[in-house]
């Protein structure tokens, strides 16, 4: 067999185990995002919109303040285990010592911030106390901290059924806590919060038992610097993601909060269409409304996500071998088709899924998932572009990116916010991640680039600009389950054609990469 033939051989077991570990992944993701679409759409029967708010601006903390209690390590084990993949000793000492500087850290943040946290909740939100929910979401984030340096460990060794199964089982809890006790007990919004408290401790199981097993806690002053060089140039970039992705929900409570009991702002939005019981709650409301769409741009993130965890690994050890390009480029062709197509859907069907499975009170955010959809293509794409520089450990560059987009999004919410309500907010979330997209593929090309295929992803392209275009044309214009019918015709059309393009096809090319 020639070399070339065993290149090919090799590159599809890789290009197969790609998509093995995807869906892997993908599964163990459902219970926590694709689920909790689902797991939303049942809460808005027995929560009102400015509950949902509540709920969504707490979560918003809570993934602000994971960024500060974990500043950025998770990414320096993934890194790192490559440098001591075949130093078990190394490797131990290294693993242990960041999980030892996390634990203390993150303890002591956590005891700062229940005793600041009253006076900071004050400062900053109008309708969020900070006990008890504040206080829920401090503890949460030191729970969290547990699984940073197992699930890296994980994602990097490619044991993707580790990773999954805590997040089936995180997931179960979370799921059945939040129905049970939201449903069933009259607690309301704060069922969610103990629901997700005690996800996290069951979880918190699994992850004590193999840092004790496989980790242990070490310290060494050298792995440290080396860790936290790596990290913490990361955390602004970190933080400036949360701003991006969060700091709309946060605008939008500021500025609905402020309106009269008559609604709307600047007569964009009416207190009847954010589901509104009252000018008191309207900011929450909005939020809920808001938060309601966005899960939409989270399924697309799933996908992304998921892929990017089985990808990052077999990138970097691929990238750079010349006899590995083929293969690199035809695993970004993949990546980029599976994140399009999931953006390209949930454009289409998120309208019709939120008349049909939501309660009424939420019909407004039929018209925000689309949009918010397309932000989650721009949202996965820089997994791509972002792999290119922690492959060359060029983490300098990465806040600065970040922060420009973040100050997009945050400007253009304030600017469009007044004019055009929440539809503006959902399109400075699109402009903020397309910003991201293209500041990062910039940065990227300083460095040595993977090949794309040029042919087969302006194809992908064609096909699914066509699909969400038809989608969007179909909308509201037929019966509601006819609509449904006709849009998921139109979504197996859009894969028939990509099968009939050869976008599917299995053989590699031996050179050229633009076909």
């Amino acid at each position: 067999m020639s070399e070339t033939s065993t290149t090919q051989d090799s590159s599809r077991e890789r290009i197969g185990r790609l998509f093995k570990n995807t869906g892997i992944y993908a599964l163990g993701q459902v219970g926590l995002q694709i689920l909790a679409a689902l797991l939303t759409a049942i809460l808005t029967w027995f929560l009102v919109p400015a509950e949902l708010g509540l709920w969504s601006l707490a979560m918003m903390l809570l993934t602000g303040f994971m960024h500060l209690c974990n500043p950025g390590l998770h990414g320096s084990v993934t890194r790192f285990f490559f440098d001591h993949e075949h130093d078990e000793v190394a490797k131990q000492r290294f693993q242990g010592t960041v999980l030892s500087f996390l634990l203390l850290w993150s303890f002591g943040l956590c005891v700062v911030a229940t005793f600041t946290g009253p006076s900071l909740f004050d400062a900053l939100f109008n309708e969020l106390p900070f006990w008890p929910y504040g206080a829920l979401v401090v503890w949460m984030a030191f729970l969290g901290v547990l699984g940073v340096v197992p699930r890296a460990i994980w994602v990097a060794s490619e044991r993707s059924t580790s990773f999954v199964g805590v997040n089936m089982l995180g997931s179960a809890v979370n799921v059945v806590g939040s129905l049970g006790l939201v449903a069933l007990t009259g607690l309301g919004v704060l069922g969610l919060f103990y629901a997700r408290a005690a996800s996290l401790i069951v979880l918190a199981i699994p992850f004590v038992i193999y840092s004790w097993r496989h980790v242990k806690l070490a310290w060494s002053w050298v792995d440290l610097r080396a860790a936290l060089s790596f990290s913490l140039p990361l955390v602004p970039h970190l933080i400036a993601h949360w701003i991006l992705g969060m700091s709309d929900r946060f605008i939008i409570e500021r500025h609905y909060a402020h309106l009269g009991p008559e609604g709307a702002a600047s007569g964009v939005e009416t207190a009847a269409e954010l589901g509104a019981e009252g000018s008191a709650s309207l900011g929450l409301a909005a939020v809920g409304i808001y938060s309601a769409g966005y899960v939409f741009m989270e399924a697309v993130n799933l996908i992304a996500a998921s892929m990017n965890n089985a990808w990052v690994p077999q990138f970097t050890r691929a990238h750079g071998q010349a006899d590995q390009r083929p293969f690199v480029a035809r695993s970004i062709t993949y990546f980029m088709l599976a994140v399009g197509s999931m953006s390209a859907a949930m454009v289409v069907l998120s309208p019709t899924i939120v008349r049909v499975l939501f309660k009424a009170k939420y019909a407004f955010a039929a018209e925000l998932a689309p949009i918010l959809a397309l932000g989650g293509l721009f949202q996965g794409l820089y997994y791509v572009f972002v792999a290119v520089l922690f492959y060359y450990k060029a983490n300098r560059l990465v806040p600065v990116i970040t922060i420009v987009s973040g100050a997009v999004n945050v400007a253009l919410n304030l600017l469009w916010l007044p004019k055009y309500g929440l539809l503006g907010a959902a399109w400075a979330t699109v402009v903020g991640y397309a910003v991201l997209v293209v500041g990062f593929g910039l940065a990227a090309r300083r460095f040595q680039m993977p090949s794309f295929e040029g042919g087969r992803l302006a194809r992908i392209a064609g096909v699914l600009v066509v699909v969400a275009l038809g989608g969007l044309l179909i909308d509201g214009r037929l019966t509601l389950w006819v609509e449904l019918a006709v849009k998921l015709a139109l979504l197996g059309g859009g894969a028939l054609a990509l099968w009939r393009l050869g976008v599917f096809a299995a053989r590699l090319p031996a050179a050229a990469l633009d076909d």
